[in-house]
């Protein structure tokens, strides 16, 4: 009875370890398989009262512990190293874009670094920029006017 216990921690431990191992699920299915393999040992073993009891605590134990772990973890030294503690907020300088960085490109003309099928990469004042077209598909090396900003999203068209 023992060895069908310590193949139950076993396999919820290596569960637990699956969450942060990129093990490509392999160390999930060695879990899986050890409880598998603790509640066959038992039935085999101590028969079919014993083995449907062993197997009633694994389905009801098993959820409950991995809940109770990811409820304590975020409390353990290990977990406050590796969560992020603070919020990143706009006031504190955190955003994917600024909006003045954009806001001043309309009507700007620039050349086209890479094919724009519709979007690509335009060189507007020295700075590289994202884009996209109307739809068109425009040529590497031309000429291109900046018709619309929305957000960070530039919208250019050939021509200059």
């Amino acid at each position: 009875m023992w060895l069908a216990i310590g193949l139950l921690i076993a396999g919820l431990i290596a569960i637990i370890v699956e969450f942060f191992v990129p093990a490509g699920g392999l160390v999930g299915i060695l879990g899986a398989g050890c409880i598998i393999g603790s509640v066959v040992m038992v039935f085999v073993e101590h028969g079919s009262v014993l083995g449907s009891i062993f197997l009633l605590i694994a389905l009801v134990v098993v959820p409950l512990l991995i809940i109770f772990y990811f409820k304590v973890f975020p409390r353990t030294f290990m977990g406050r190293r590796l969560i992020l503690g603070e919020v990143q907020k706009r006031e504190g300088g955190f955003a994917s874009y600024t909006a003045e960085k954009y806001t001043d490109l309309a009507g700007k003309e620039g050349t086209v670094l890479t094919d724009l099928r519709p979007s690509g990469r335009v060189l507007i004042d020295s700075r590289k920029y994202s884009v996209v077209t109307a739809g068109e598909y425009i040529e590497e090396g031309r000429h291109v006017k900046v018709i619309k900003v929305e957000g960070s999203r530039i919208i250019v068209r050939e021509g200059g």
